[in-house]
Protein backbone atom coordinates (compact mmCIF):
# COMPACT_ATOMS: atom_id res chain seq x y z
CA UNK A 1 0.00 0.00 0.00
CA UNK A 2 3.22 2.50 0.77
CA UNK A 3 3.71 2.38 -2.96
CA UNK A 4 0.45 4.11 -3.43
CA UNK A 5 1.00 7.19 -1.48
CA UNK A 6 4.80 8.21 -2.43
CA UNK A 7 3.59 9.11 -6.13
CA UNK A 8 -0.05 10.93 -4.65
CA UNK A 9 2.90 12.85 -2.38
CA UNK A 10 4.66 13.87 -5.11
CA UNK A 11 1.92 14.94 -7.40
CA UNK A 12 0.36 17.35 -5.23
CA UNK A 13 3.33 18.57 -3.46
CA UNK A 14 4.73 19.43 -6.85
CA UNK A 15 1.54 21.12 -7.89
CA UNK A 16 1.46 23.11 -4.72
CA UNK A 17 5.14 24.07 -4.89
CA UNK A 18 4.49 24.34 -8.79
CA UNK A 19 2.07 26.91 -8.52
CA UNK A 20 3.23 28.99 -5.59
CA UNK A 21 6.68 29.42 -7.47
CA UNK A 22 5.01 30.67 -11.00
CA UNK A 23 3.18 33.07 -8.71
CA UNK A 24 6.15 34.21 -6.42
CA UNK A 25 8.32 34.43 -9.71
CA UNK A 26 5.85 36.34 -12.28
CA UNK A 27 2.41 37.42 -10.92
CA UNK A 28 3.42 38.59 -7.84
CA UNK A 29 6.08 40.61 -8.97
CA UNK A 30 3.47 41.75 -11.94
CA UNK A 31 0.77 42.95 -9.26
CA UNK A 32 3.54 45.72 -7.68
CA UNK A 33 4.33 46.92 -10.59
CA UNK A 34 0.79 47.71 -11.74
CA UNK A 35 -1.12 50.99 -10.65
CA UNK A 36 -3.62 49.75 -7.54
CA UNK A 37 -6.70 49.61 -9.63
CA UNK A 38 -5.16 47.09 -11.91
CA UNK A 39 -3.21 44.89 -9.35
CA UNK A 40 -6.99 44.66 -7.53
CA UNK A 41 -8.41 43.48 -11.16
CA UNK A 42 -5.52 41.12 -11.63
CA UNK A 43 -5.71 39.59 -8.38
CA UNK A 44 -9.32 38.94 -8.24
CA UNK A 45 -8.52 37.45 -11.90
CA UNK A 46 -6.00 35.14 -10.77
CA UNK A 47 -6.62 33.87 -7.46
CA UNK A 48 -10.30 33.05 -8.02
CA UNK A 49 -9.55 29.75 -10.14
CA UNK A 50 -6.59 28.76 -7.49
CA UNK A 51 -8.70 29.37 -4.50
CA UNK A 52 -10.18 25.29 -4.77
CA UNK A 53 -7.45 24.29 -6.39
CA UNK A 54 -4.84 24.94 -3.83
CA UNK A 55 -6.19 23.48 -0.80
CA UNK A 56 -7.27 20.22 -2.30
CA UNK A 57 -3.62 19.94 -3.58
CA UNK A 58 -2.14 20.79 -0.28
CA UNK A 59 -4.15 18.53 1.44
CA UNK A 60 -3.36 15.34 -1.37
CA UNK A 61 0.18 16.13 -0.61
CA UNK A 62 0.12 16.70 3.17
CA UNK A 63 -2.39 12.83 3.71
CA UNK A 64 -0.24 11.22 1.13
CA UNK A 65 3.12 11.79 2.85
CA UNK A 66 1.92 10.97 6.00
CA UNK A 67 0.08 7.75 4.99
CA UNK A 68 3.31 6.79 3.60
CA UNK A 69 5.50 7.42 6.63
CA UNK A 70 3.14 5.21 8.50
CA UNK A 71 2.91 2.34 5.98
CA UNK A 72 6.71 2.42 4.45
CA UNK A 73 9.34 -0.44 5.76
CA UNK A 74 11.87 2.39 4.47
CA UNK A 75 12.66 4.14 7.48
CA UNK A 76 14.45 7.11 6.48
CA UNK A 77 12.33 7.97 3.29
CA UNK A 78 9.34 7.80 6.00
CA UNK A 79 11.19 10.12 7.68
CA UNK A 80 11.69 12.72 5.00
CA UNK A 81 7.93 12.32 4.15
CA UNK A 82 6.82 13.30 7.83
CA UNK A 83 9.11 16.14 7.20
CA UNK A 84 7.73 17.00 4.00
CA UNK A 85 3.98 17.27 5.26
CA UNK A 86 4.75 19.25 8.08
CA UNK A 87 6.68 21.84 5.93
CA UNK A 88 3.31 21.39 3.83
CA UNK A 89 1.44 21.99 6.83
CA UNK A 90 3.63 25.44 7.29
CA UNK A 91 2.68 26.29 4.13
CA UNK A 92 -0.66 25.82 4.66
CA UNK A 93 -0.85 27.90 8.07
CA UNK A 94 1.02 30.80 6.23
CA UNK A 95 -2.02 30.61 3.74
CA UNK A 96 -5.06 30.60 6.11
CA UNK A 97 -3.55 33.02 8.66
CA UNK A 98 -2.01 35.80 5.72
CA UNK A 99 -2.64 34.95 2.24
CA UNK A 100 -6.01 33.88 2.77
CA UNK A 101 -6.90 37.11 5.17
CA UNK A 102 -5.82 39.45 2.49
CA UNK A 103 -7.26 37.41 -0.98
CA UNK A 104 -10.78 38.16 1.05
CA UNK A 105 -10.02 41.59 1.58
CA UNK A 106 -9.06 42.25 -1.86
CA UNK A 107 -11.83 40.30 -3.54
CA UNK A 108 -14.31 42.31 -1.75
CA UNK A 109 -12.98 45.64 -3.51
CA UNK A 110 -14.59 46.69 -6.60
CA UNK A 111 -10.99 47.79 -8.60
CA UNK A 112 -12.91 50.65 -10.19
CA UNK A 113 -13.60 52.46 -6.74
CA UNK A 114 -10.46 51.23 -4.39
CA UNK A 115 -10.85 53.26 -0.50
CA UNK A 116 -9.44 56.38 -0.37
CA UNK A 117 -6.87 54.92 2.20
CA UNK A 118 -6.11 52.14 -0.27
CA UNK A 119 -2.53 53.44 -0.33
CA UNK A 120 -1.96 52.99 3.30
CA UNK A 121 -3.72 50.09 3.24
CA UNK A 122 -2.08 48.41 -0.10
CA UNK A 123 -1.68 44.45 0.65
CA UNK A 124 0.77 43.99 -1.98
CA UNK A 125 3.96 43.86 -0.34
CA UNK A 126 2.81 41.72 2.44
CA UNK A 127 0.81 39.04 0.29
CA UNK A 128 4.07 38.71 -1.12
CA UNK A 129 6.22 38.51 1.49
CA UNK A 130 3.64 35.91 2.71
CA UNK A 131 2.93 34.00 -0.31
CA UNK A 132 7.57 33.76 -0.25
CA UNK A 133 7.47 31.65 2.96
CA UNK A 134 4.47 29.52 1.79
CA UNK A 135 6.03 28.63 -1.50
CA UNK A 136 9.59 27.67 -0.07
CA UNK A 137 7.85 25.65 2.15
CA UNK A 138 6.09 23.77 0.19
CA UNK A 139 9.36 23.64 -2.16
CA UNK A 140 11.42 22.24 0.51
CA UNK A 141 8.39 19.50 1.02
CA UNK A 142 9.20 18.59 -2.48
CA UNK A 143 12.80 18.27 -2.37
CA UNK A 144 12.13 16.07 0.21
CA UNK A 145 9.56 13.92 -1.50
CA UNK A 146 12.19 13.85 -4.35
CA UNK A 147 14.85 12.58 -2.12
CA UNK A 148 12.87 10.08 -0.44
CA UNK A 149 12.14 8.79 -4.01
CA UNK A 150 16.04 8.73 -4.13
CA UNK A 151 16.96 6.64 -1.07
CA UNK A 152 14.31 3.82 -2.46
CA UNK A 153 16.07 3.45 -5.84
Amino acid sequence: MAELFLPLALLGNSLTAGGLLVVMVSSAPLRLALPADRAVQVHQLLTKPMEPLMPLCMALGIVSDVAFQFTTEHHAAGILCGIAATMQLKAVLVSLTKNVRINRWLASLDHTKLPSDFAERDPRAEWRKWNKVRALCALCALVLNVVAVGLMI
